[in-house]
């Protein structure tokens, strides 16, 4: 058998973080003893909305679903990403110039960076940030620079970046993860003047648009440059509807922006699956309480967390929005050694600050993606490891 070795690109990828983590979560849960509660993802545990899933059960039966779908993407989910930019934001967007449909939100933000990012461009990324986000411009060719996100406010320090005269592309992600800080309006509009100035794209994840608490809607990027000079929004349906499995996503915003990831998305991926479309569109259209409600059930949840946490000691601020806390050890101490012991000896995993960037260090981030009983034994645990250390 031949061994191959991987093309450069490939080579040049970090390990993934979370990788390892996840194997020895699926070792400690093959183990005789208590149950493992894994609070280290973002994975929704609701189920999606009866009426979403009633409407995919229609389109399938669909002939029409059972050919190939246009790469653009079905113009009734388009047409409904439209009204709802209209609905929440206030936003006016043309369905054919200014929208996109990929599979998730993942695969929207590679497209963005893979579509703009020359090898040698700079791309600012903020530090702690998303993962992939580094894989993306390392896939690209490009050079990271950090865009420091410092507590408590979590919003980006464009001073640190002064320096910066040229970029290809300008990332921002809020509702933050995993910080769970929401964007202020002043950090868009220095956002949209640092890309005017340096020539960059600014790509704003907002994968959590609907996850804002105590009565806040975050805020859309398209909202502060709403002449699309410079912007690009990427979103999912995965947390705003409990549609993670269902692989669906969008990108609104510039419309040489939005032709220059249909061209990648042309030769890199399929299109996505009609019927999907049909039920994302319903999803988009339909009655948004169910949105409402899914907020609710996630900051009961932010509540019982913060509030277990602080009744030992700890020192938690509660986050405005996301469905995760980002909590400051008590100590300071080795966030990734604090994860390993707590699953160990607790059967509890987090995730370490570390995979974040190096202001994620002394860190880790807790998912809300578990119900209110699963949480609180989750606390009664981890108080026991700190009283005990």
């Amino acid at each position: 058998m031949v061994d191959f070795v991987p093309a450069q690109r490939v080579q040049a990828l970090p390990p993934n973080f979370w990788g390892a983590m996840d194997r020895e979560v699926l070792r400690l849960s093959a183990q005789p003893g208590a149950r493992m509660i894994d609070v280290s993802k973002g994975n929704p545990d609701l189920p999606t909305p009866p009426h979403i899933v009633e409407a995919m059960q229609r389109e399938v039966a669909d002939p029409v679903h059972h050919r190939y779908p246009p790469y653009a993407g079905r113009r009734s989910l388009r047409e409904a990403v439209v009204r709802r930019y209209r609905a929440d934001h206030g936003v006016d967007l043309d369905p054919d110039e200014h929208v996109a449909v990929f599979h998730g939100s993942h695969e929207g933000f590679m497209a963005a960076l893979l579509a703009l990012v020359d090898p040698g461009t700079r791309v600012l990324l903020p530090d702690p940030g998303y993962p992939i986000y580094t894989s993306a411009v390392d896939l690209a060719g490009g050079v990271v620079v950090p865009l420091p996100l410092d507590a408590p406010a979590f919003q980006p320090d464009f001073a640190a970046v002064d320096h910066v005269d040229r970029a290809s592309a300008l990332v921002l992600n809020y509702p933050n993860n995993p910080t769970g800080a929401l964007a202020t309006r002043a950090t868009f509009e220095q956002a949209v003047a640092f890309a005017e100035r340096s020539g960059a794209a600014f790509v704003h994840d907002f994968a959590y648009s609907s996850l804002g608490f105590e009565g806040r809607r975050p805020l859309s990027a398209l909202t502060v440059d709403p002449e699309l000079s410079v912007s690009v929004e990427v979103q999912t349906l995965s947390k705003t509807y409990s549609m993670a499995g269902w692989r669906i996503g969008f990108a609104a915003g510039n419309a040489s922006i939005i032709a220059a990831m249909r061209r990648y998305q042309s030769h890199a991926f399929s299109a996505l699956f009609g019927a999907t479309q049909e039920a994302a569109a319903r999803a988009l259209d339909g009655d948004q309480e169910v949105v409402h409600e899914l907020v609710r059930v996630y900051e009961r949840r932010r509540d019982l967390v913060v509030a277990g946490l602080r009744a030992t000691g700890w020192d938690v601020s509660p986050p405005e929005g996301t469905f995760f806390v980002w909590v400051r050890l008590p100590d300071g101490g080795n966030a990734v050694e604090f994860a390993r012991r707590l699953r160990e000896e607790q059967r509890v995993a987090v995730a370490p600050g570390d995979g974040f960037g190096t202001r994620g260090r002394g860190w880790i981030r807790i998912g809300l993606v578990q119900d209110e009983a699963t949480l609180q034994e989750m606390i009664e645990r981890v108080n026991a490891f700190t009283r005990r250390n």
